[in-house]
């Protein structure tokens, strides 16, 4: 999804007063970027600027950009990329709901 597209969901959200996208920040065990992510029909899409996904160095960028974007709830997904060698029922990421606040 592109970042204008998500930037006109949320504006239209808070004009019909429905419930907001399930928004998430995506890292990984191995990486130190944090990207964005949208539930958008039961699919996860990321959120890109022209034909690259939007990447973060710290997770304060993350949160001001999604004060910016005006939601106020998202999670954060932490996926293992050493997890491949374990269990096969064993999921492969853990959600945490994080708060989103100005500071």
């Amino acid at each position: 999804m592109q970042k204008h597209q998500l930037d006109l969901w949320m504006q239209s959200h808070y004009k019909e007063g429905d419930g907001m996208p399930k928004v998430f920040v995506v890292g990984c065990s191995n990486v130190n970027e944090y990207s964005l992510a949208v539930e958008y029909k039961h699919h996860f899409e990321p959120i890109i600027d022209g034909d690259d996904p939007i990447h973060f160095t710290s997770l304060e960028q993350v949160k001001d950009e999604l004060v910016r974007l005006g939601i106020k709830k998202a999670y954060l997904r932490l996926h293992n990329a050493y997890e491949e060698c374990g269990s096969p029922k064993a999921s492969l990421y853990c959600d945490i709901e994080i708060a989103v606040t100005p500071h």
